[in-house]
C-alpha cells in the first residue's frame, strides 16, 4: 500500500471516528436537555455574537430556516437577538447568561463521557488522542476565523488555555 492510499485509509479511519464520538457526545448532550445542533450554535456563539446568517452557513440552513431553530434556542432562554452593532438592519445572535451556562453543562457532560472513552487506552495513548483533538480544533478555529471572520463583539473567549490558568 503507498503512504498515501495509507493515509486516505488513516483519514477515513479518523472520520469515522469523529463521526462516532459525534454520537457519543449527542447522546451525553441529551442528559444536559441539549442537541447536538444547538451546542454547535452555543459553541460557536461562545466567541461573540454572530449575523444570523453565519449561524445558518454553519449549521447548513437556509438562512430562512435558521428563524426556527433561533426561535427555540430562544424560547429555552439560551440566545438572543440584538441589532447588529455595525448595521443595524441585520441581526446578530448572542449568547445569553443561561446559554453560557448551559454550554459549561454540555462541555462537561462531553468531557465526562470522552474521559470515559479515554480510560480504555494507556495515558500515552489519551494524551496522544488529546493532543490531536485540541490541534484539531485549533484547526477548526481558524478555518471558521477564515470563513466568517471575527464575531461581532469583543467578548473575551474561553479557551483551555485560559481554563488551565483559573
Amino acid at each position: 500500500m503507498t503512504s498515501a492510499a495509507r493515509r486516505t485509509e488513516r483519514s477515513a479511519d479518523a472520520v469515522r471516528a469523529a463521526a462516532r464520538l459525534a454520537k457519543v457526545a449527542g447522546t451525553a448532550l441529551a442528559e444536559a436537555d441539549l442537541t447536538l445542533p444547538q451546542y454547535r450554535v452555543l459553541v460557536f456563539l461562545d466567541a461573540g455574537e454572530r449575523p444570523a446568517t453565519q449561524v445558518a452557513s454553519l449549521l447548513g440552513l437556509a438562512p430562512s430556516t435558521i428563524t426556527a431553530a433561533v426561535d427555540g434556542l430562544t424560547a429555552k432562554d439560551l440566545v438572543e437577538r440584538r441589532a447588529d452593532p455595525n448595521d443595524r438592519r441585520r441581526v446578530v445572535i448572542a449568547l445569553t447568561t443561561h446559554g453560557r451556562e448551559m454550554l459549561r453543562t454540555g462541555d462537561a457532560v462531553v468531557a465526562e463521557r470522552l474521559d470515559r472513552l479515554l480510560l480504555l487506552l494507556t495515558p500515552d495513548e489519551a494524551e496522544t488522542v488529546l493532543s490531536g483533538l485540541e490541534h484539531l480544533n485549533q484547526a477548526m478555529e481558524r478555518m471558521l476565523a477564515e470563513r466568517f471572520g471575527p464575531p461581532s463583539s469583543e467578548e473575551p473567549r474561553r479557551t483551555p488555555q485560559s481554563d488551565s490558568a483559573t
